[in-house]
């Protein structure tokens, strides 16, 4: 090798060259030893050595002479420093490398020794620290739920406990309230009647003001041909004039009371209206009036009516100058009432306070009530003469009567008004008073 021309020198002070790693010779030889330079890049080439990382992280460097030429020495493991198993082969070099690091730049002839880092303890502290203190929330925020558990199913216990409640009491609100008004009590005592009646004062009227709103009428069918039972009293000779109450659609235009008083009153109204069943107080009347009229004639009676339909549009006075044209020997006005206590109950009968006939109108209409009392079974709560019906006033030169026939606000009374045989028993004592009156 020192042979070949790479290695020759080109010129005589020049040195031969060589690759790869500096021959330390070169700087061994150099004249001047003492020289602060020289020095200086000696120590850093040492320390460049140094720094070479070895095969052995434990291995205790040799400290190079300075009087031989340098050479890299083979790091000798310590003899106290047990010996350390080497990785397996398919372990990663970083894992290793890791592993066998040292913690910073050794100065010649220390000892590297292998410290495990506590960073691992660390994190299992924190690991458990944080199991620790995530244990006791979790517990209260069980408690929690179940608490707010058993609140709802409180809350929906409670809930449907009510319900049930609520249902049962509607149940037997309907039940008592449709039993009381399906079982009638039959007749009251008169007695009674007339002490509750007398302090009670009666809402209807002859001309009641009624809604604007008016509906289509339903034309009243008129009743079959009845077979009337024999042995009623003989009404041969006698004449009269029905006149059924109200009409189906109210005319409110005012009218004159008498044509011996001032005021006025509705032409004609609708009436009321049954507090179950709903029906018009005009189609009752209606139908209780052809009734009579069919019995009445079949006792030889001369029968006339004011209306034979709810379509029409007759007032009060019109009504009582049609009986007064007739010349009867009595008219007899049929209507229903009603009260502001829905326990009155019974039959009522007006008449006029003036006219011909006012000195004896009120004993024929005592008469009149009790008649049909004894037919009927129902209360009677006397007669009384007055001036507030014109259908009354226009006619007081006849024998004129207004029947009350019963309480559309009782649900008993209405029963009775639409029960066709409750209504031939009213006919019944209108035949018999009919038979007792006087002739014109």
């Amino acid at each position: 090798m020192n042979g070949s021309d790479e290695n020759k020198p080109k010129r005589p002070n020049d040195k031969p060259l060589h690759k790869g790693v500096p021959d330390l010779r070169d700087f061994m030889n150099k004249p001047a030893p003492g020289s602060e330079k020289e020095e200086v890049d000696i120590q850093s080439l040492m320390s460049e050595i140094r720094r070479v990382p070895s095969s052995r992280a434990t291995a205790k460097p040799q400290e190079p002479r300075r009087d031989a030429p340098q050479q890299q020495s083979v790091p000798q493991k310590p003899a106290t420093q047990p010996v350390q198993k080497p990785a397996a082969p398919h372990a990663s070099s970083a894992a290793n490398s890791e592993q066998l690091r040292p913690a910073a730049a050794v100065m010649p002839g220390s000892q590297v020794r292998y410290q495990k880092p506590d960073v691992d303890d660390e994190d299992d502290e924190e690991v458990m620290s944080s199991q620790v203190r995530r244990t006791p929330v979790s517990r209260e925020r069980r408690k929690q739920i179940e608490a707010r558990r058993r609140r709802a199913v409180i809350f929906i216990v409670v809930t449907f406990v009510l319900i049930l409640l609520a249902v049962g009491f509607g149940i037997y609100y309907l039940i008592t309230n449709l039993s009381s008004k399906s079982s009638g009590t039959g007749t009251t005592a008169t007695s009674s009647t007339i002490a509750s009646s007398s302090d009670t004062t009666p809402v209807s009227q002859e001309s009641e003001t009624t809604t604007s709103e008016t509906t289509e009428p339903e034309a009243t069918p008129t009743p079959a041909v009845t077979p009337f039972p024999a042995g009623g009293p003989s009404l041969s000779g006698y004449c009269v004039v029905i006149d059924p109450g109200h009409q189906a659609v109210a005319n409110t235009d005012p009218e004159s009371m008498s044509s011996s008083m001032g005021g006025s009153k509705d032409r004609s109204s609708q009436g009321y209206t049954g507090v179950v069943s709903g029906t018009d107080e005009s189609e009752i009347n209606l139908s209780t009036a052809l009734l009579l009229k069919e019995y009445l004639e079949s006792l030889g009676c001369e029968v006339y009516l004011t209306r034979e339909t709810n379509d029409v549009d007759i007032s009060n006075k019109e009504r009582a100058e049609f009986a007064v044209s007739k010349n009867p020997d009595l008219f007899i006005r049929l209507y229903c009432n009603a009260a502001n206590d829905s326990k009155t109950n019974g039959i009522e009968v007006i008449v006029p306070n003036s006219g011909e006939y006012a000195s004896q109108a009120v004993t024929w209409g005592e008469n009149l009530g009790k008649q049909i009392a004894n037919s009927t079974g129902s209360a009677f709560n006397g007669c009384k003469a007055s001036e507030k019906y014109s259908g009354l006033n226009w006619a007081n030169s006849v024998p004129s009567f207004m029947i009350r026939m019963g309480y559309l606000t009782n649900s008993d009374d209405e029963a009775s008004l639409m029960d066709e045989e409750y209504q031939f028993k009213e006919c019944q004592g209108i035949a018999q008073f009919i038979a007792a009156m006087p002739q014109r």
